[in-house]
């Protein structure tokens, strides 16, 4: 019995892979009364090469570069940008102080929610995990919060004239 089977596969098979196909009895791609497809790459084929050529752009060469084209699209409100950094010792101590805090407190609250996430999702909804994505919140809250405090104690574009510049 065993033979049998592996006879009839082997013949199957045999009868795949060796049996030849007739072409001729395969239908074209395309009757002979269509008309060929549009080629969208035909209008860009460069006949001294074989690759297809890139058109350009009439902008390209304008002479023009990001920075202007910004500049001109959103105006001159855009800020300078400083040669150099300056150093250290040049930053005043509550802007670092500050700068430090935030960058701390968003860290926090960037692994508080993520494992809050984390754990809600593996562990279904626990009070663990809904209390660290609370907290994470709370803490960017608090961050942002400093930041505008901050940037509200240091404004100096609306600072109330003096006695002598009103006269």
């Amino acid at each position: 019995m065993r033979s049998e089977t592996t006879s009839r596969a082997r013949v199957e098979r045999e009868r795949f892979f060796v049996l030849p196909v007739d072409y001729s009895r395969v239908a074209p791609d395309r009757a002979e009364n269509e008309p060929e497809e549009y080629d969208p790459e035909a209008e860009f084929r460069d006949p001294d090469s074989d690759s297809i050529t890139i058109p350009r752009v009439p902008t390209e060469d304008a002479g023009s570069t990001l920075r202007a084209d910004l500049a001109a699209e959103f105006g001159n409100g855009t800020p300078e940008i400083p040669d150099s950094l300056p150093e250290p010792s040049e930053v005043p101590a509550d802007l670092r102080r500050t700068f430090w805090v935030i960058v701390l407190v968003v860290n926090a609250a960037v692994l508080a929610v993520s494992l809050g996430l984390i754990l809600s999702l593996f562990n279904g909804l626990s009070t663990h995990g809904i209390a660290l994505v609370v907290g994470g919140v709370v803490l960017f809250a608090l961050a942002v919060r400093r930041y505008h405090n901050y940037q509200a104690a240091n404004d100096t574009s609306e600072q109330i004239p003096d006695e002598s510049e009103r006269s």
